[in-house]
Formats: structure tokens, sequence, C-alpha cells
């Protein structure tokens, strides 16, 4: 705090108690410098604002740029009176260790576990140090470790190459890789990797799940349209059996979506998906979910996936709770949940002729004559009006027709 008795309190982060380089503010209102909130969501795994304590369901970082225009034109600031909080310095550790420790194939698999507990404690100490290490080419070390660790190891070595592999995985995303980097190291022995944190998604321990789950996710959203379709065969097992378990926070969560929306348009990934029971899944995760509208839109995103193909129609007209939870997000939340619900619900009502008495049981006829008479989203009106045009013969017919619906 030396030098910074008068600056106004506003200008320091709440976390680092320094002058913030780089505000920006969260869902509470309340300014952080990037960096350090940035490793209170990330590294530490946290969801709760420092300063006010209360969960975080949006963790968006909106750059605070007024606040940073006040800091700049600050006198102390702007003649450096005051240094910011982070300096742009040499990491004070050598690199070779590590890297000769990794990157050896003769070398012990508890030397290689000692190397990641030092990549560890460096990041945590200064997350800057990641930039460095990946820029020397120890995040590819890491990653090819959690691809090419063998269970035979566990014979000639005294640490146990499941937790090794765990371990390797809790660094690597530690090390938040680039872009760049992510998509060379999945691009490595046509996706190595990929398989292995695919792997991981079943057999690994709850951290190494959440953390496989976070980088898959990373990867894929870089990664080419080759590495989504010829995706490996327990991917998707292992993202639908997590959700199954519904014991995911909300970043694994979300995570386990995006692998799903990134992966299914590409290949027969919509049928395996199908058939390994994530429509299912879905609905279930979608009837418990009534606040988190990012988790809704992206849950409907993937349903709808899923019912391109007759398949997914199938499952969901089937699902006891299928038809009535799609119907109940219409209108709900945002205008986003409800363009998807109804897309939803459009695909399945031009194609499965026998759920027209279920739209009328679960009020699905009364939302889309609300929703054609309200002001919002053009593309939701238009498909409502598209349902109500198709079938409003046969359920005028019906005893349950909500007649106040008609002009």
């Amino acid at each position: 705090m030396d030098g910074l008795e008068n600056v106004p309190p506003f200008f320091l982060c709440p976390i680092s108690h320094q002058v913030m380089e780089d505000p920006v503010t969260i869902s509470t209102g309340v300014s952080y410098d990037r960096a350090s909130i940035d490793r209170w969501l990330t590294v530490y795994d946290h969801h709760t604002c420092p300063v006010t304590n209360l969960h975080l369901t949006d963790l968006t970082l909106t750059p605070n740029a007024t606040l940073l225009r006040l800091i700049l034109s600050w006198p102390a600031c702007s003649t450096g009176c005051v240094a910011p909080a982070v300096a742009t310095t040499k990491p004070e550790f050598d690199v070779s260790e590590i890297l000769g420790d990794l990157g050896d194939p003769a070398a012990r698999a508890d030397d290689k576990a000692k190397a990641l507990k030092t990549i560890r404690s460096l990041v945590l100490d200064d997350d800057g140090n990641a930039a460095h290490m990946e820029k020397a080419g120890v995040t590819s070390l890491v990653a090819s470790l959690i691809a090419r660790c063998e269970p035979s190891e566990a014979l000639r070595n005294l640490v146990d190459p499941v937790v090794l592999i765990d371990e390797a995985t809790s660094v690597l995303h530690l090390l938040k890789p680039s872009p760049e980097t992510l998509r060379e190291v999945s691009e490595h022995r046509n996706g190595e990797l990929i398989a292995s944190l695919a792997s991981l998604l079943q057999r690994g321990s709850h951290q190494a799940r959440v953390h496989a789950a976070l980088l898959l996710r990373s990867i894929y959203e870089v990664a080419g349209d080759n590495l989504k379709e010829r995706i490996p065969a327990d991917l998707i097992e292992g993202v639908v059996e997590i959700l199954k378990d519904q014991n995911a926070d909300r970043a694994t969560t979300m995570a386990l979506l995006t692998i799903m929306i990134e992966v299914l348009p590409h290949g027969k990934n919509r049928l395996k998906a199908v058939q390994a029971g994530a429509v299912a899944v879905t609905v279930e995760l979608l009837v418990e979910e009534s606040v988190d509208r990012r988790k809704c839109e992206a849950m409907l995103y993937l349903l709808e996936l899923m019912c391109g193909r007759a398949e997914g129609r199938a499952e969901l007209v089937g699902h006891p709770a299928g038809v009535a939870a799609v119907v109940a997000k219409v209108l709900s939340l945002s205008s986003g949940v409800t363009t998807r619900a109804v897309k939803v619900l459009w695909l399945v009502c031009r194609y499965c002729c026998g759920v027209m008495e279920e739209m009328l049981q679960v009020g699905g006829v009364a939302k889309l004559f609300m929703l054609v008479q309200v002001e919002g989203n053009r593309r939701s009106r238009e498909m409502a009006k598209s349902i109500l045009g198709n079938h409003i013969k046969a359920w005028g017919k019906s005893p349950c027709f909500p007649s106040h619906c008609l002009p």
C-alpha cells in the first residue's frame, strides 16, 4: 500500500488493494481489476462476489471504461507516482528444470508429479507466470503428459498414473492455455489429448472430471470441424453421465452443454447423443431450471439440435415431461429462451402428429396464441403463427381448445 494513501478508494481493486489497470464490473455492480477477479473465479473456483458475498449466476466481466478514464486522468497516475498493480517483469524462476522433468520420457512419474506441483505453486503465486510457461513450452508438455500417460507406468513408478493424469489435467486448466496453444495440442496425434480428456469424464476424480469438461469446452470452441466430426466414442456418454448426476456446478454444466452444442451439428453426433440418453437428461434439467436464462437457452438449443432428427423428436415426445417442459419456457425468462422453445415445438408439431392433444393439455396452444399477440422477437412470433396455422382446424374441434383465444 506504499504511496497509495491519497488514492481515491474506488480506484483500488477490493481484492488486490492496488490501483486497477483494467477495471471490470461483475453482475453485483462491484468493480475489480480484471486479473484479480478472473483469478478469484477461475483459479480459486469461487462463485461469489468478494465484497457482497452474493452468489454469482452471471460470470460476465463488463469493462468499466468510465472508471478507467478516471484512473488514467488522475494526476498521480498520469505522472507515474502510483505504479500499476501488476509489473511486467521477467519471472524469477528457471523453467529448464520443469521442461526436463516433463519432457524426458525416462523421467519417473514421481519426478513429473513434483514438476506439476512446482507449476501449480508458481502460477498460484503469480498468474502472470502462466504466460511465460506457455511461451517456454511447458503448457504443451503438460498437455502431452495427459495424452500419453498409460496405466502400465504403475508397475515402474511410485505415483499412480491415474493420479498423475488428474493432477496434470488440473494444472493444464490452471495454466489457461491460449486459443492458439489449445488448437495446437488438441490436433496433435489426431486428437490424442481430446481422447484422454473424454476418458477422464467417466473415470477421473470429481475435480479431474470438472477440469476435463472445462478444457474440452475451450478446445471445441477453437477446434476445426474435423475434430468435431470424429469425436471419441465415449465423449458424449461421459457428458451425459455427469449431467445425469445433476450435482455439477453452473460452470461445469454450462461447459458440458457447450461441448454438446459444438459437436452435435457434425457427422452423426446428434444420433449418438440421442442414443446416449441426452434428450431425457436435458428435459429433466430443463424442468428443474427456472431462473438461469443462459442455461435454459443452452438446453433448449441442445434439444433443437437433437429434434432435427426423427429419433430425437420421438424421445422428446415420449418423455412424460418432454413437451410440457418446453412449453413452460415459452414467454419465460427472455426472448431468447422463448425463441428456442418455440423452435423445438415447431419441429415437434411439424413432424409428430400424435403430440397435438398433449399441446392442448399442457397449455401449449394458449401460449402460442399469447405469443402472436404480444410484441417480441419476430422470428418466434412467425414460428408460432406457422404452428397455429397448420393445426388450428384440428385443435378447434377439441373440447380442450381454449375458446377465449378465438377472435
